[in-house]
Formats: structure tokens, sequence, C-alpha cells
């Protein structure tokens, strides 16, 4: 019993010298797409091209969430570039693990982007209406909630217009008892990962890319 009181007491003190974290920003490092289990997917005939996303959610281009310490200590947990330079890092790998050509193609309307000669033969892009991470360290007691929402469109090139938009929302919640930003990371990639595939597994757009 008193061994157990001692181990309390010493994770107390843990964490109340957490508390003194340094104030200023976290750079957040491998943020990246959870890949399907299994042998890769062998190469398909199409050329996907990633257009830029617009960042719409009213937050600093590189700030993705927010750590805060028993309400006393807070932290703006950032990313090299922007969030948006981040969504189509990801969302290209998500394409690359299925056997997917990509290109990069310039911001704007997607219709006229695939209509244009050297197009890809699929192009998408669309906006982040919310990609978020929040954590909330207390003694004992950690809570993260990331959300993601995404609304993304794709266009055909031989058809010349958009065929297809889907919001693809994703939110996942966990509980410690430690703070790790490596928890943080695997948060906003389980999150990342799993909007992500909603587009990967929607029928109209599996058709086109294979």
């Amino acid at each position: 019993m008193k061994r157990c009181v001692w181990v309390l007491l010493v994770i107390a003190v843990m964490f109340s010298l957490s508390a003194c974290a340094q104030q200023g920003p976290v750079l957040l490092k491998g943020v990246a797409y959870q890949g399907p289990d299994g042998k890769p997917a062998g190469a398909s005939n199409v050329t996907v091209g990633v257009s830029p996303f617009k960042d719409e959610r009213g937050k600093i281009a590189s700030v993705l969430g927010k750590r805060t310490i028993r309400d006393a200590v807070e932290n703006d947990l950032v990313v090299q570039g922007t969030v948006a330079d981040l969504v189509a890092a990801v969302m290209k790998d998500a394409l690359k693990a299925r056997g997917i050509a990509i290109k990069d193609v310039p911001a704007g309307d997607l219709g006229e982007l695939a209509g244009k000669a050297d197009a890809a033969d699929i192009v998408i892009g669309g906006e982040i209406k919310t990609l978020w991470v929040d954590a909330l360290s207390q003694p004992l007691d950690v809570k993260m909630t990331a959300e993601v929402q995404l609304r993304v469109s794709a266009a055909d090139k031989a058809e010349k217009k958009v065929f297809r938009t889907l919001v693809l929302n994703s939110k996942v919640e966990r509980r410690d008892i430690v703070f790790s930003f490596d928890t943080v990371v695997g948060a906003l990639s389980e999150a990342l990962t799993s909007a992500i595939d909603q587009l990967m597994q929607d029928d109209e757009f599996k058709k086109r890319i294979h």
C-alpha cells in the first residue's frame, strides 16, 4: 500500500514539473499518412494531380493545435511549413500507397485545370475546414481530441469537369495518464488518414483511378 502511495507521489511530482514547460510554439514532426497494411498496391495507369488545398480554418497557417498544461501553460502546436502543405503531402502519400502516380498542379478551378492538355488524368483539390488537436494535461489525466474536416473535389481530364465532391470528417479522442508528443502526432495522423481514406474508398473515385 505504501509503495503505491509513493508511486503516485512520484508521478504527481513529475506532472508538477511538467507544468514548468517553456512557453511558445512546439514543432510537431512526423504527422503522416498511415498506409494500409499488407503488400503495396500495384502500379495504376492513372496519374492524379494534386492542387494546393485552401486553408479555411481561420487559424495561423502553420498552427494545427494547442497543448494546455493545468490551465496555466499553453503551447501552440505547429508544423514545418503550413497545414495546407501537410494535407497535400498526406493526400499524395495516400495515392502513392495505392500505386498511383502523382503530379503537382497549380491552384485554380479544378474543371479548368483538368481541361488543360498537360493535365493529369484526375485532378483533386479542396478546402480545409477543420484540422486541429487539443491536448489538456493535468496530473494523471491527459485528454486529447484531434478533428479533421476536408471538402475535396475531383475532376476528370476526359470530361473536363468535377465528377465528385465529398466532405471528409474524422475525429479521434484519447485519454491517457502521461502526456506524449508522439501520442499527439499519432492522433493527428490517425484522424487525417481516416478522413482521406473516405475519399480513397469512395466507389466513384476508386472506379476512376483504377
